[in-house]
């Protein structure tokens, strides 16, 4: 762990407090264990608005 530290330049702790991350799949549905942690969404298909994913599988890696 230490290596890939250095690669990254990674000296302190990591918390994961202030990071964002971006997950492009099939969508992602109003789930309570992701209450409060979706910034933004986006349908570049469909160009729907609002949170859905019509087979789950968004919602399963965005957990």
């Amino acid at each position: 762990m230490l290596r890939v530290r250095k690669q990254v330049y990674c000296n302190g702790a990591y918390t994961g407090k202030n990071i964002t991350a971006a997950v492009l799949d099939t969508g992602v549905s109003r789930h309570p264990d992701l209450v409060g942690r979706i910034v933004g969404f986006s349908d570049f298909v469909n160009g729907r608005v609002g949170l859905y994913d019509d087979d789950s599988h968004g919602t399963h890696v965005d957990g």
